[in-house]
Order: C-alpha cells, then structure tokens, then sequence
C-alpha cells in the first residue's frame, strides 16, 4: 500500500497492488457484482496476462472513501508492433525505445475488455467532484509507476467534458468506436435477418454462408475451454499476427479462467471434421449479446470465409437468445457496418508524458484521410427495416 500526496487539501489517495491487500472499506463502498469487487479483480490477477501488472485507487475525502479506480500496467515491447507490417527501419526505431527506455503503459480501464467498469464513485457527488477524485487517482498511479503514459480507456460519458476542457494534455482518441445493431424484436431465426437486406447484400451473404453449413458449430463448457485453451490461443495468435499493432497480448489462461467464474461468457468451437479450425466468444447479458474474443486458420478462413461466417454467427445467436443489442466491437469498421451495424462513439483518451511525441501525436490525430468515415455511408437495410 501507498499514500500519495495531492494538491488537493482533503484528498487522499492510496494505491495497492494486490486486490488480497484492499481494505474492507474497498468492497463496502463498491455494489456487490460490480467489476471492482476484490473476487473479480482476483481473476484478472491470476489470468497470467503477459507484460501486465495490476494497480488499485482508494481515494478518501476528509477520511472518507469515495472513489475506487482500477490500473493496468502494461511494459511495452517490441513485440507489440508487428515487424512484418511496419517498415524495417521503424520496427528497429521501436525496438531500440523499448530495449532501452523500457517504456510503461498505464491503462485506466481494462485492456481487453469493453464491457466492465473500472471506476466507481459515491452517490450524490458532483460530475466536477467525479472528475477531480478521478484526476487525482490517476496522478497517483501515474507517479508510483513512471509510466511513459496513461490511455483511459472507456471513460465514463459524464467524465469526458471535464477532460475536454480542463486536461489540454490529454487527446481525445479519434475513430474510437463500436460497431452495434439493434435487432427488432420481429425477427425469430437469421432468415428474417437476411429478407431484411437489401438485393445486393441478401446475394452477398447468401454466397457467404453457403459453405458454413459444411462445418460443425460447438458450444463448449468450462471443461472442454480448458482442455482446448492451447488450441483456441494458437487460433487467436492467428489473429493478433495479421494485426499491425497489439496493445497487450492475452494469455493462454485468460478465456478459460473468465470462463470459470462467470458462465454467461460463451465460446463456440468451429469444427471442420474433428479438427477446431476458430473459435468465437461473447458474453450474454440481459438485454446485450456481446462479441468477445475470436480466432481462426487463415487458411481455411480462405476456403471458408470463417471471419464474416463468424460475424454472421454472432447476429444469428442475437436473435436466438432474443436480445435487442449485439455489439461486434472496435475492430473492421467497414466490414461490419455492410452487416448492418451503426457507429457508437466512444471517449477514450491518451495522455503522453514526453512533450515533444505529445504534439507530433496530436499533429497526427487532426489529419485526416479521403475516405475516412467512408463506411458510414453503408445501408444494407431496406428502408423499412
């Protein structure tokens, strides 16, 4: 445990590294199963995550806990940047930075997950007084760990005018969104799902799909994700080697152990015979079917169209556990937005010690390219749908 000092008169904020060592006033304050609580802080810790380490925010108020924030720490390493996708000469520029400045992330929110919320205030607080405990939490964090800079990640939407206008530091990341489509309750199996489409788009998933059904689809338990986690990591390693950069890398034990301990998170095995060739994820709430983690054989995505064939899969499972909401994530704006998904706009935020790559960063981030948001113009829906 650490006391940081603030430049706030009243404020205290103390840091743990460990989610066994949080007080008990940590879980009196924080609503039982919510993220924050010390049992689920205790999975992440023992997913064996790679490169990361954990911190925990208690900030006081004259003695009196208000806010709980939690931290991840990321060592960044040249394999993080993809040296097949870069120029030569930067990949050798990153791994000199990282060899020698040894350069540490530091991730408000939480790296690999969308869906969970990694801070928690009192009730009947100021938004203005959220922010400033929030402030001070990361402060603190910032400082005890010398991070190179602080990505928040997820910001809670009543947070993001106060960083907007009083933290000029921090930029607001372009481009942050989630791709999303409300299912009408009308709809019963995936076929009303495709006489929903548009001529073109109807021809084009049908043409898709046709070699799906050759495949045998598999929900998996706890016992087989376990069995299988070597296999379905290999497969998600498939994807992260087609990605250019991967801010932090999942472990073999990650899926298994969320798995474990919350059952609403479904894996599917795609079986071509008897050998797994992808596999998909998501997490089934009450009124949300959310895309999760997924991996395939390049290969066979090839003679299968596995990555849209999955895409698809998470619409017809949508409709199958009758939820409104299907969220498919940050990731291939375009490719998503010709299913029928909708933008959702996030505020996540980058701050960056070094002054000089601070400005070129935001230099980089008002430029702007000829066909960005061209997407936005897909409309696979005929118009009354």
């Amino acid at each position: 445990m650490t006391n940081c000092g603030n430049k706030h008169k009243g404020i205290d904020v103390l840091l743990f590294t460990d989610s066994e060592a949080l007080p008990p006033e940590w879980n009196s304050l924080i609503p039982p199963g919510h993220f924050l609580q010390s049992q689920q802080l205790k999975v992440a810790e023992q997913s064996s995550l790679p490169d990361i380490s954990f911190s925990y925010a208690l900030v006081y108020d004259n003695n009196i806990p208000v806010l709980a924030a939690g931290f991840q720490l990321l060592q960044l390493k040249a394999k993080h940047l993809n040296h097949n996708m870069v120029e030569p000469w930067k990949y050798v520029a990153w791994q000199l930075y990282t060899g020698v400045a040894r350069p540490k992330l530091l991730v408000s929110g939480h790296l690999f997950r969308h869906d969970v919320h990694s801070v928690f205030c009192a009730g009947g607080i100021s938004g203005y007084d959220i922010y400033t405990y929030y402030k001070e939490a990361i402060d603190a964090a910032m400082r005890k760990s010398c991070a190179s800079a602080v990505l928040i990640k997820d910001m809670p939407a009543r947070l993001d005018k106060y960083f907007c206008n009083y933290e000029p530091g921090y930029m607001m990341l372009r481009n942050d969104i989630s791709m999303e489509m409300d299912i009408p309750a009308a709809w019963q199996t995936i076929d009303d799902y495709e006489h929903a489409l548009k001529h073109k788009y109807a021809q084009r998933y049908r043409k898709i799909r046709e070699r799906w059904h050759e495949l045998d689809i598999k929900e998996l338990g706890i016992a087989q994700v376990s069995e299988h986690k070597d296999s379905l990591y290999a497969l998600y390693q498939q994807v992260t080697n087609h990605q250019r950069v991967r801010i932090g890398l999942l472990s073999p034990e990650f899926i298994p152990k969320l798995k474990q301990h919350d059952d609403r998170l479904k894996v599917w095995g795609i079986y071509e015979g008897v050998k797994l060739i992808g596999f998909f994820s998501a997490w089934v709430y009450e009124d949300t079917f959310d895309m999760f983690y997924i991996g395939f054989d390049y290969e066979k995505n090839k003679e299968y169209n596995l990555y849209f064939n999955i895409l698809f899969f998470a619409i017809e499972q949508a409709i199958s556990y009758r939820k409104p909401k299907l969220i498919l994530g940050r990731t291939a704006l375009d490719a998503k937005a010709r299913l029928g998904c909708r933008p959702r706009y996030l505020s996540t935020f980058l701050y960056i010690k070094n002054g000089i790559v601070r400005s070129r960063i935001m230099q980089a981030q008002n430029n702007t390219t000829t066909n960005e948001g061209a997407w936005e113009n897909r409309h696979p829906f005929r118009k009354n749908n």
